[in-house]
This record gives C-alpha cells, sequence and structure tokens, in this order.
C-alpha cells in the first residue's frame, strides 16, 4: 500500500467516524424532541472539516 493510498484511507475511516457520530447525535436529539434545518447541519460539517483540516 502506498503512503497516498493510506492517507485516503485514513480520510476515509475519519469521515466514516463522523458520519456515525452525526447519526447518532441525530438520534438523541429526535429522542429529546430537537430539530435542526440541513443547512445548519451542512454548516456544522463545514466548520468541522475546517477545524480538523480535512477537504
Amino acid at each position: 500500500m502506498t503512503e497516498n493510498q493510506q492517507e485516503d484511507d485514513k480520510v476515509k475511516d475519519i469521515r466514516k467516524l463522523e458520519f456515525y457520530r452525526i447519526i447518532g447525535e441525530g438520534y438523541k436529539a429526535m429522542q429529546d424532541g430537537r430539530t435542526s434545518t440541513i443547512e445548519d447541519v451542512r454548516e456544522k460539517l463545514r466548520k468541522q472539516r475546517i477545524h480538523r483540516n480535512m477537504p
């Protein structure tokens, strides 16, 4: 496996974990009766990726 491919795999794994974490947050919010617009969620993701220096 090349170094570039390993880095790509690492980014994919981070994104998967982020995705599952967000799903968990969403499920918890639904149970609590909270809602967010899709734009709010997109903005939150964008800020998190900037913070982590991810594309």
